[in-house]
């Protein structure tokens, strides 16, 4: 299960994965949250993420990269 105690600290190209529990529902069922804050500039964007579980690394990694559009 999600939690604020298991959220992954991934970081990428300036960007740090800040997951969060956006929901949790009467039988405890919690949902998943995706941002990722940029480093330099404060900058915080939702980005997409499975539901019920945290993104790995290689997820957020992809996303960052695809985000950019492929910049290094």
């Amino acid at each position: 299960m999600i939690s604020w105690h298991n959220a992954p600290d991934y970081r990428h190209k300036g960007y740090a994965y800040v997951p969060d529990v956006a929901h949790e529902d009467e039988e405890g069922i919690r949902k998943a949250g995706h941002y990722v804050i940029h480093a330099a500039t404060g900058d915080k964007k939702t980005i997409s993420g499975p539901s019920y579980r945290w993104l790995t690394e290689e997820e957020f990694t992809t996303r960052i990269d695809n985000m950019l559009g492929g910049e290094t």
